[in-house]
């Protein structure tokens, strides 16, 4: 639904700086030809993680192995154009933040993926989120 006012301050305009999700634009939407973070648009690909995992109990502290018995956590990876995760954040903690630490630096040292690409074919950064499940009982 367009806003009141001037095209180009209520949504219509051609073209703009913003984030938009139609016509050209340098903001983080899928703009047809953005060149923002963003991997939206037509013939974009999805960040795919290719190696690593974190699947061996040695990984963790014996101390606190109870807590985790049968939780998750969530975290959110920044993987980089290069396929590399840049930073991490605990988006669902489990009940043991010493897992949660664990989890985001075996993350950030193991993992590598297939980066994001813009409808340009260019890699780009993005978003990725893994669900790492404790020991079931």
């Amino acid at each position: 639904v367009a806003g009141e006012g001037a095209e180009d301050a209520s949504g219509a305009a051609a073209q703009g700086a913003g984030t938009g999700a139609v016509g050209g634009s340098a903001g983080t939407g899928a703009g047809a030809e953005g060149h923002g973070p963003g991997g939206g648009g037509a013939g974009a690909s999805p960040t795919v993680k290719v190696a690593g995992d974190i699947d061996s109990a040695r990984d963790y502290p014996r101390a606190s192995r109870d807590l985790r018995i049968g939780h998750a956590v969530v975290i959110d990876l920044s993987v980089g154009p290069d396929g590399r995760v840049h930073a991490c954040r605990v988006s669902r903690p489990s009940p043991d933040p010493d897992a949660d630490r664990i989890t985001c630096a075996l993350a950030t040292q193991r993992f590598r993926f297939r980066p994001a690409r813009d409808a340009s074919g260019r890699a780009v950064g993005a978003l990725y989120r893994w669900q790492q499940r404790w020991f079931v009982n």
